[in-house]
């Protein structure tokens, strides 16, 4: 009888151990799913809260928003600028466009004009940089193409020194 109990006392320690396995590798999965897949927050949350003036909606399109012209930002790419042009007329953002970005910058930068194609089709759909989303694989570069956006279009807003164009440079 004493050996059958033995017998009986290590299934049962084999079965605690088994479960205390499972139940451990269950917790590790979890934390590793929840560490890999993306969040549901939004570009806004990402980012700092806004303190600028966004585009008006059109009921209140009677005062212009902008001063209409083209309007560029400088970033600093390693050794190379790149140069961010925004078109504007008085209350539409027309386009947004990369200059200077030769095959060098591409082949080391490669998401900068894929990522700019996206933000750029969001924003001219818009109208406006609220709400703006893009996904984790750019997100660095979207952060990098958004500030420079903000920049130059803070230029472009109608105020008594929007006359004064300057360059500025995003690193």
């Amino acid at each position: 009888m004493s050996s059958h109990t033995k017998i009986v006392v290590l299934r049962s320690k084999e079965l605690v151990y088994a479960l205390v396995l499972i139940v451990i590798s269950v917790l590790i999965i979890m934390t590793a799913v929840s560490l890999f897949v993306p969040s549901k927050e939004t570009a806004a949350e990402r980012t700092e809260p806004e303190t600028q003036t966004q585009p008006q909606s059109s009921s209140e399109a009677s005062s212009p928003q902008y001063v209409p012209g083209v309007y560029s930002s400088a970033i600093k790419l390693g050794n190379a600028n790149v140069e961010l042009q925004i078109t504007v007329d008085e209350n539409h953002i027309n386009s947004i466009t990369l200059l200077n970005l030769d095959e060098s910058v591409s082949t080391l930068y490669p998401l900068m004009q894929p990522t700019l194609n996206e933000l750029s089709a969001s924003i001219l759909e818009s109208q406006s940089l609220d709400g703006i989303s893009y996904t984790d694989e750019n997100r660095y570069t979207s952060m990098l193409l958004m500030q420079a956006i903000r920049t130059t279009l803070d230029k472009a807003l109608a105020s008594e020194n929007a006359d004064s164009p300057d360059m500025s440079t995003i690193y």
